[in-house]
């Protein structure tokens, strides 16, 4: 029984980068090599090899390009939300007729942990009147909410949830006839 995303989109994008704030160590990089061939190409009109010179530059031109397309990347990554999170949907799995989002449904992720808390407390409470109905007792109940790492923009989720109810019937005392005393030394007998 649970509660689990369907139709979760596109799949990974290459080149993520987790961990400290990518954005501006990128600009700081990008800064720094925009100040050498700047400082190179000043010194173009001084130096005697302007092959070697003009090599570093083009060098230096490449690599500021990659990076002003990395920064443009992570930018359009920061500035919204990317399709695999905005396109995530929730469906209860179960033969549980009676509980919420038998239908797939969106829900925000800043709510999702909430709202799937409290569809899988919907399984418990119809699990702890079924086994009254039927005459059961409850062993143990237990809900596991599921994460997940977006693979598109490494954002963590609410996966889904499941709901484990273990029953047993209830012990009922041994059928007997007559008092305890009475079927004492009936099974047994000795020989001297």
């Amino acid at each position: 029984m649970g509660i689990s995303p369907i139709g979760i989109g596109n799949t990974a994008v290459g080149g993520f980068v987790s961990g400290g704030d990518t954005g501006t160590n990128l600009r700081n990089k990008l800064d720094e090599l925009k100040k050498q061939r700047d400082e190179f190409m000043q010194a173009k009109n001084k130096v005697s090899d302007k092959n070697a010179l003009a090599v570093k530059i083009s060098s230096l031109e490449r690599r500021i390009e990659t990076l002003e397309g990395r920064l443009q990347k992570l930018d359009e990554k920061n500035n919204g939300e990317c399709q695999t999170c905005e396109n995530r949907r929730y469906q209860d799995g179960s033969d549980d007729p009676g509980v919420s989002f038998k239908t797939a449904s969106k829900i925000a992720p800043e709510s999702a942990a909430a709202v799937v808390r409290g569809h899988e407390m919907e399984h418990v409470y119809r699990n702890q009147a079924k086994a009254a109905r039927e005459g059961r007792e409850v062993v143990s109940q237990s809900v596991r909410l599921k994460s997940g790492i977006c693979p598109e923009c490494g954002k963590p989720y609410i996966a889904g949830g499941e709901t484990r109810t273990v029953t047993k019937a209830k012990n009922e005392p041994d059928f007997s006839v007559g008092t305890e005393d009475d079927k004492k030394g009936q099974l047994f007998d000795t020989v001297a």
